[in-house]
């Protein structure tokens, strides 16, 4: 199954796995890991420029909307996000009894700032850039939500190493805000599930307060901390992931479909046939792509994470057969 439906780095494992493999004490495994992952935390406020005491760690960035959606929500209080956007922050609010308020997006996938401040929400979620519609929001409008909510806002920036964004500084600058980041994405490190978040001190004593001890295992937290190190990697595999992200987007569009500008590593387009059928039929020829239709405003679209040539032909090649096959 050539898996293109979960946006993980496809160029290639981080460099950091095979270096920390080679010298890691295994024999050591025996013993719990650090209760709070001191040493990635210490090398991510020193990459980040901020305190250790302003970061914490967790089992992929998950972990970490689960501990927020359990500090700040009591049953009843209402969370508010753009939709469409990330499913699990709607699914971590809901487990934790909120009320859901969600405010559409704009035709052109743009957001409401002032329908969401207009809710005074206690929990507000923004994926900067979004996911599924791959668009960076008007930074103004970001910056005033992370300002002007009365509660505790949640930027969620996954993507953000694909297209260079970096809104920490407006993150840090508001009291409520917590900035949420992963190496599951550009890092190359899905399989091992580490992310972390950047919020004031207070802030991250709050989250303290409901997390696990030993979040990430050693072995997890060693090569976090080395993949830091490995910027350059990061950097070739997102030029390269661009690369393939133009030929895509003009090869579908020949095929009919309408493509969208991606600030992220996948392209989201509209199908030209049915979408659940193609999503289906491309399982059936061993290709997995996102089903986009159970998101507002996105009937027919599928989402397609980029990945070397070779991948992006075969998913192309498996396209225009089944088109051919469904058209007159």
């Amino acid at each position: 199954m050539v898996l293109l439906n979960d946006n993980a780095n496809l160029f290639g494992v981080n460099p950091a796995v095979a270096e920390v493999a080679d010298k890691f004490d295994f024999s050591r495994l025996w013993a719990y890991p650090s209760e709070n992952s001191d040493v990635l935390r210490s090398k991510i406020g020193s990459e980040f420029g901020v305190s250790p005491d302003e970061v914490i760690v967790g089992n992929g960035s998950d972990e970490l909307l689960d501990m927020t959606s359990k500090c700040f929500i009591d049953p009843g209080d209402k969370f508010c996000s753009p939709s469409p956007t990330f499913g699990m922050y709607r699914f971590y609010a809901r487990v934790n009894l909120a009320t859901i308020c969600e405010k559409p997006l704009r035709p052109d996938f743009s957001m409401d700032a002032d329908a969401i401040l207009a809710e005074r929400a206690k929990l507000t979620a923004l994926c900067q850039p979004n996911n599924p519609t791959a668009n960076l929001f008007d930074r103004r409008d970001v910056v005033r939500v992370l300002s002007e909510s009365p509660g505790v806002v949640v930027l969620d920036e996954a993507y953000a190493d694909f297209c260079g964004s970096n809104m920490l500084a407006d993150a840090m600058a508001a009291p409520l805000t917590i900035d949420i980041r992963t190496f599951s994405k550009a890092y190359g490190l899905a399989g091992l599930r580490a992310g972390f978040a950047i919020a004031r001190k207070e802030v991250v004593d709050e989250l303290r307060r409901v997390r696990t001890p030993f979040g990430l295992n050693s072995f997890t937290e060693a090569v976090a901390a080395r993949a830091l190190d490995h910027r350059s990697w990061v950097r070739e595999t997102v030029s390269r992931m661009k690369v393939e992200r133009a030929y895509l987007d003009g090869r579908l569009k020949a095929l009919g479909f309408r493509t969208y500008v991606s600030e992220c590593n996948f392209l989201v387009a509209k199908s030209p046939v049915n979408g659940p059928a193609l999503v289906a039929a491309l399982r059936d020829r061993g290709v997995a792509v996102r089903d986009c239709n159970s998101f507002l405003m996105m009937d027919d679209h599928i989402r397609v994470t980029i990945g070397p040539r070779p991948m992006m032909d075969r998913f192309l090649a498996e396209v225009e057969a089944i088109i051919e096959d469904v058209r007159p």
